[in-house]
Protein backbone atom coordinates (compact mmCIF):
# COMPACT_ATOMS: atom_id res chain seq x y z
CA UNK A 1 0.00 0.00 0.00
CA UNK A 2 1.57 3.31 -1.19
CA UNK A 3 1.97 5.76 2.24
CA UNK A 4 0.56 9.04 1.90
CA UNK A 5 1.96 12.35 3.05
CA UNK A 6 0.30 14.78 5.77
CA UNK A 7 -0.56 17.02 2.93
CA UNK A 8 -2.53 14.53 0.67
CA UNK A 9 -4.33 12.66 3.55
CA UNK A 10 -8.36 13.78 3.89
CA UNK A 11 -8.43 16.79 5.70
CA UNK A 12 -9.46 16.59 9.69
CA UNK A 13 -11.98 20.16 10.21
CA UNK A 14 -10.83 19.43 14.04
CA UNK A 15 -7.66 22.26 13.83
CA UNK A 16 -8.75 25.57 14.45
CA UNK A 17 -5.74 26.65 12.05
CA UNK A 18 -6.80 24.78 9.60
CA UNK A 19 -7.76 27.51 6.80
CA UNK A 20 -10.98 26.51 4.81
CA UNK A 21 -9.34 26.63 1.36
CA UNK A 22 -6.77 23.66 1.89
CA UNK A 23 -10.32 21.33 3.09
CA UNK A 24 -11.72 22.17 -0.36
CA UNK A 25 -8.89 21.55 -2.11
CA UNK A 26 -8.69 18.15 0.12
CA UNK A 27 -4.83 19.13 1.39
CA UNK A 28 -3.42 19.11 5.27
CA UNK A 29 -0.54 21.37 6.05
CA UNK A 30 2.27 21.34 5.65
CA UNK A 31 1.84 22.13 2.23
CA UNK A 32 4.13 23.30 -1.10
CA UNK A 33 2.95 25.56 -3.99
CA UNK A 34 3.43 22.57 -6.02
CA UNK A 35 0.63 20.43 -3.43
CA UNK A 36 -1.91 23.28 -3.91
CA UNK A 37 -1.77 23.21 -7.96
CA UNK A 38 -1.66 19.50 -8.68
CA UNK A 39 -4.67 19.72 -6.10
CA UNK A 40 -6.42 22.04 -7.78
CA UNK A 41 -5.76 21.08 -11.01
CA UNK A 42 -6.74 17.84 -9.96
CA UNK A 43 -9.86 18.90 -8.73
CA UNK A 44 -11.05 21.85 -11.84
CA UNK A 45 -11.02 19.02 -14.20
CA UNK A 46 -13.71 17.60 -12.87
CA UNK A 47 -15.61 20.36 -11.32
CA UNK A 48 -15.46 22.60 -14.64
CA UNK A 49 -18.41 24.27 -15.92
CA UNK A 50 -17.42 23.03 -19.91
CA UNK A 51 -17.93 19.13 -18.07
CA UNK A 52 -20.96 19.55 -15.78
CA UNK A 53 -19.99 20.78 -12.98
CA UNK A 54 -21.82 23.97 -10.69
CA UNK A 55 -20.45 27.40 -11.69
CA UNK A 56 -20.67 28.20 -8.34
CA UNK A 57 -18.64 25.26 -6.97
CA UNK A 58 -15.93 26.12 -9.19
CA UNK A 59 -15.79 29.40 -8.08
CA UNK A 60 -15.22 28.39 -4.76
CA UNK A 61 -12.57 26.27 -6.18
CA UNK A 62 -10.82 28.98 -7.65
CA UNK A 63 -11.35 30.86 -4.32
CA UNK A 64 -9.64 28.18 -2.30
CA UNK A 65 -7.20 27.79 -4.64
CA UNK A 66 -5.83 31.76 -4.61
CA UNK A 67 -6.18 31.94 -0.83
CA UNK A 68 -4.40 28.64 -0.71
CA UNK A 69 -1.13 29.97 -2.51
CA UNK A 70 -1.31 33.10 -0.03
CA UNK A 71 -1.33 30.70 2.78
CA UNK A 72 1.89 28.86 1.41
CA UNK A 73 3.63 32.52 0.61
CA UNK A 74 3.00 33.56 4.00
CA UNK A 75 4.34 30.72 5.47
CA UNK A 76 7.40 30.76 3.44
CA UNK A 77 7.87 34.28 4.40
CA UNK A 78 5.72 36.40 6.37
CA UNK A 79 7.72 40.05 5.84
CA UNK A 80 7.61 39.60 2.29
CA UNK A 81 4.18 38.25 1.85
CA UNK A 82 2.69 41.16 3.67
CA UNK A 83 4.81 43.43 1.80
CA UNK A 84 3.23 42.13 -1.16
CA UNK A 85 -0.67 42.90 0.43
CA UNK A 86 -0.12 46.03 1.69
CA UNK A 87 -0.34 48.03 -1.26
CA UNK A 88 -3.06 46.41 -2.69
CA UNK A 89 -4.90 46.48 0.74
CA UNK A 90 -4.27 50.47 0.78
CA UNK A 91 -5.88 50.14 -2.70
CA UNK A 92 -8.68 48.51 -1.91
CA UNK A 93 -9.50 51.16 1.54
CA UNK A 94 -9.49 53.71 -1.03
CA UNK A 95 -12.22 52.55 -2.93
CA UNK A 96 -14.07 51.18 0.36
CA UNK A 97 -13.43 54.94 1.95
CA UNK A 98 -15.24 56.73 -1.33
CA UNK A 99 -17.53 54.41 -1.48
CA UNK A 100 -18.87 55.12 2.00
CA UNK A 101 -18.14 58.91 1.46
CA UNK A 102 -20.19 59.51 -1.31
CA UNK A 103 -23.49 57.28 0.25
CA UNK A 104 -22.51 53.75 -1.13
CA UNK A 105 -21.98 49.92 0.74
CA UNK A 106 -19.47 47.64 0.49
CA UNK A 107 -18.88 44.00 1.47
CA UNK A 108 -15.46 42.42 2.39
CA UNK A 109 -14.74 38.92 2.13
CA UNK A 110 -12.60 38.13 5.29
CA UNK A 111 -9.09 35.66 5.31
CA UNK A 112 -10.38 33.50 8.12
CA UNK A 113 -7.42 31.88 8.45
CA UNK A 114 -5.40 34.50 8.72
CA UNK A 115 -7.05 36.50 11.61
CA UNK A 116 -7.37 32.30 13.90
CA UNK A 117 -3.71 32.65 13.20
CA UNK A 118 -2.78 35.92 13.90
CA UNK A 119 -5.50 38.33 14.77
CA UNK A 120 -7.63 40.91 14.16
CA UNK A 121 -5.15 43.77 13.07
CA UNK A 122 -2.79 41.52 10.93
CA UNK A 123 -5.65 39.28 9.21
CA UNK A 124 -7.12 42.89 7.45
CA UNK A 125 -4.16 42.61 5.46
CA UNK A 126 -5.59 39.61 3.01
CA UNK A 127 -9.36 40.99 3.37
CA UNK A 128 -10.85 41.10 -0.46
CA UNK A 129 -13.33 44.02 -1.53
CA UNK A 130 -16.22 41.65 -3.56
CA UNK A 131 -19.05 43.61 -3.47
CA UNK A 132 -19.42 47.44 -4.79
CA UNK A 133 -23.45 49.13 -4.41
CA UNK A 134 -23.62 52.97 -5.34
CA UNK A 135 -26.39 54.09 -6.78
CA UNK A 136 -27.77 57.70 -7.64
CA UNK A 137 -25.92 60.52 -9.10
CA UNK A 138 -22.77 59.70 -6.77
CA UNK A 139 -22.08 57.05 -9.26
CA UNK A 140 -20.17 59.01 -12.10
CA UNK A 141 -17.71 58.88 -14.31
CA UNK A 142 -15.10 60.27 -11.63
CA UNK A 143 -15.88 57.10 -9.53
CA UNK A 144 -15.18 54.85 -12.58
CA UNK A 145 -11.90 56.27 -13.26
CA UNK A 146 -11.31 55.36 -9.18
CA UNK A 147 -12.22 51.68 -9.96
CA UNK A 148 -10.51 51.73 -13.26
CA UNK A 149 -7.28 52.76 -11.85
CA UNK A 150 -7.26 50.01 -9.10
CA UNK A 151 -8.52 47.47 -11.19
CA UNK A 152 -5.35 45.80 -10.00
CA UNK A 153 -5.86 45.41 -6.47
CA UNK A 154 -10.05 44.34 -7.58
CA UNK A 155 -8.95 41.31 -8.80
CA UNK A 156 -11.96 40.03 -6.42
CA UNK A 157 -14.64 42.33 -7.06
CA UNK A 158 -17.80 40.14 -8.23
CA UNK A 159 -20.47 42.89 -7.51
CA UNK A 160 -20.46 46.13 -8.91
CA UNK A 161 -23.92 48.10 -8.72
CA UNK A 162 -24.24 51.56 -10.37
CA UNK A 163 -27.92 51.71 -10.86
CA UNK A 164 -29.40 55.30 -11.24
CA UNK A 165 -25.96 56.84 -11.65
CA UNK A 166 -24.86 59.17 -14.24
CA UNK A 167 -21.74 56.76 -15.50
CA UNK A 168 -21.56 57.50 -19.44
CA UNK A 169 -19.89 55.16 -21.94
CA UNK A 170 -16.62 57.19 -21.11
CA UNK A 171 -16.48 55.71 -17.69
CA UNK A 172 -17.67 52.51 -18.57
CA UNK A 173 -14.48 51.90 -20.52
CA UNK A 174 -12.53 53.12 -17.16
CA UNK A 175 -13.91 49.43 -16.11
CA UNK A 176 -12.51 47.26 -18.35
CA UNK A 177 -9.93 45.89 -16.10
CA UNK A 178 -12.67 44.36 -13.55
CA UNK A 179 -12.84 41.12 -15.29
CA UNK A 180 -13.47 39.53 -12.41
CA UNK A 181 -16.98 40.54 -12.35
CA UNK A 182 -19.83 38.47 -12.06
CA UNK A 183 -22.65 40.77 -11.75
CA UNK A 184 -22.74 44.80 -13.12
CA UNK A 185 -26.21 46.72 -13.06
CA UNK A 186 -25.96 49.70 -15.34
CA UNK A 187 -29.81 50.43 -15.43
CA UNK A 188 -30.68 53.63 -15.56
CA UNK A 189 -27.30 55.31 -16.11
CA UNK A 190 -26.29 57.51 -19.31
CA UNK A 191 -23.90 54.45 -20.80
CA UNK A 192 -24.95 53.48 -24.66
CA UNK A 193 -23.45 51.35 -27.27
CA UNK A 194 -20.18 50.43 -25.50
CA UNK A 195 -22.49 48.28 -22.93
CA UNK A 196 -22.97 45.47 -25.95
CA UNK A 197 -18.51 44.58 -25.12
CA UNK A 198 -19.03 44.44 -21.63
CA UNK A 199 -19.12 40.56 -21.86
CA UNK A 200 -16.25 40.39 -23.57
CA UNK A 201 -14.22 42.15 -20.96
CA UNK A 202 -15.79 40.31 -17.85
CA UNK A 203 -15.42 36.07 -19.09
CA UNK A 204 -17.35 35.29 -15.49
CA UNK A 205 -20.20 38.01 -16.14
CA UNK A 206 -23.57 36.25 -15.55
CA UNK A 207 -25.84 39.25 -14.73
CA UNK A 208 -26.20 42.47 -16.83
CA UNK A 209 -28.19 45.42 -16.01
CA UNK A 210 -28.46 48.12 -18.57
CA UNK A 211 -30.37 51.39 -19.34
CA UNK A 212 -33.54 50.99 -22.16
CA UNK A 213 -31.94 51.97 -25.54
CA UNK A 214 -28.18 51.07 -24.85
CA UNK A 215 -28.55 48.40 -26.72
CA UNK A 216 -30.23 46.74 -30.03
CA UNK A 217 -31.83 43.73 -30.76
CA UNK A 218 -29.02 42.23 -32.45
CA UNK A 219 -26.29 43.30 -29.71
CA UNK A 220 -29.13 41.61 -27.54
CA UNK A 221 -29.06 38.48 -28.96
CA UNK A 222 -25.34 37.96 -29.62
CA UNK A 223 -25.13 38.28 -25.76
CA UNK A 224 -23.26 35.15 -24.70
CA UNK A 225 -26.00 32.22 -23.06
CA UNK A 226 -24.39 32.35 -19.40
CA UNK A 227 -25.50 36.43 -18.79
CA UNK A 228 -28.78 37.34 -17.54
CA UNK A 229 -29.90 40.60 -19.35
CA UNK A 230 -31.66 43.19 -17.79
CA UNK A 231 -32.93 46.13 -19.70
CA UNK A 232 -35.03 49.28 -17.52
CA UNK A 233 -34.91 51.77 -15.53
CA UNK A 234 -33.19 51.03 -11.84
CA UNK A 235 -34.11 48.80 -9.83
CA UNK A 236 -35.59 49.50 -6.19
Amino acid sequence: MTSQSPSSRDPSPASPHHPKCLTILGLLPPVTAEDVKQAYLAKAMAMHPDRGGDPAQFVLLQKAFEEANDFVQFKAGKLEWLASKIEAYAQQQDVVTETIERGGEVEMEEADWLRKSFGEDFGHVADKLVSVRLRGPAADDVFAILLGFRADSLKDLAVLDLAGGRLTDEGLLQLKGLTSLRSLDLRGTAVGKLAAEVPTWCPHLEFLGLPTGSVGLFSRMSMPRRVKLAIGPAAD
